[in-house]
């Protein structure tokens, strides 16, 4: 099964993105003070960061491929 790694990216920061935006309606930041949330807001906001740290990550990643000239990569070859 080939996948060119700039749609996998895509679809993965697609992903990532709608998560967060869930994650954000879940536990708004904003208005509620850290010591006041339950241990699944807790979790939301957790979750919410560390997608935010690999979005970045992701986009870097992306540009990356975009300069590789091999463009698709077998997942299941050895």
């Amino acid at each position: 099964m080939f996948t060119d790694p700039i749609v996998l990216i895509d679809q993965t920061l697609d992903n990532l993105e709608a998560l967060s935006a869930l994650f954000e309606d879940e536990n708004d930041a904003r208005t509620v003070r850290s010591s006041e949330l339950t241990a699944r807001a807790q979790r939301c906001r957790d979750a919410q960061r560390a997608i935010a740290f690999l979005l970045p990550k992701l986009r870097a990643a992306r540009l990356t491929q975009m300069t590789n000239p091999r463009s698709r990569s077998c997942l299941t070859c050895d």
